[in-house]
């Protein structure tokens, strides 16, 4: 069931990428997610805990008026080591995939007559995908586990355009692995 509709959401992915209209090109995201949550965050009381790069990249087109359709791919993870536990480490790791919707809030903004003075462009985004769990632990002998996980998150961000094709951007809320993702952007 599950490998049915990853493949849906897939499809539905690609051949959206395809049908979007050819006003703009191509937008990549290049973010780190700082601040770790929930299942990616586990929060070990002992030990020597390592949390790994986290990194997201997304890549997305304009699809709708206002709306941007795309996909994305991730990583977080983390080990540690502990003579207290069962086991003397245990790593996490999670291999993220799925698609990403944004609206953009200019022009939301522009309608009630708020307007960003300052040339950020505001907007919303909606994530859903998922994550492969790699759980590896060590105790003499190595156990190692995957499970495969459903991904949803809600965020807010804002890009500022710092050359041509280059913007900075900021997300905060819940669906990068972090509370805050920090990056940049290449319009191609």
């Amino acid at each position: 069931m599950k490998r049915k509709f990853f493949s849906i959401i897939l499809v539905f992915l690609s051949l959206s990428l395809f049908a979007q209209k050819n006003e703009e090109g191509l937008r990549i995201q290049v973010g780190l997610p700082f601040v770790k949550y929930g299942k990616f965050d586990h929060n070990f009381q002992n030990g020597d805990e390592t949390q790994y790069p986290t990194f997201l990249i997304q890549a997305d087109k304009p699809w709708r008026d206002g709306f941007r359709l795309g996909a994305y791919v991730g990583f977080a993870g983390q080990r540690n080591e502990s003579l207290f536990y069962d086991f003397s480490e245990i790593t996490h790791n999670y291999y993220r995939l799925g698609a990403v919707v944004s609206y953009d809030l200019n022009d939301l903004l522009d309608a009630i007559n708020i307007s960003p003075e300052i040339g950020v462009e505001l907007y919303a985004s909606l994530k859903t995908g998922f994550s492969l769990e790699h759980i590896k632990s060590e105790k003499g002998i190595n156990i190692k586990e995957n499970n495969v996980l459903f991904d949803l998150g809600l965020l807010i961000g804002g890009r500022y355009n710092i050359s041509e094709n280059i913007d900075i951007f900021s997300e905060l809320g819940y669906g990068n692995a972090g509370f805050v993702t920090i990056g940049f952007a290449f319009d191609l």
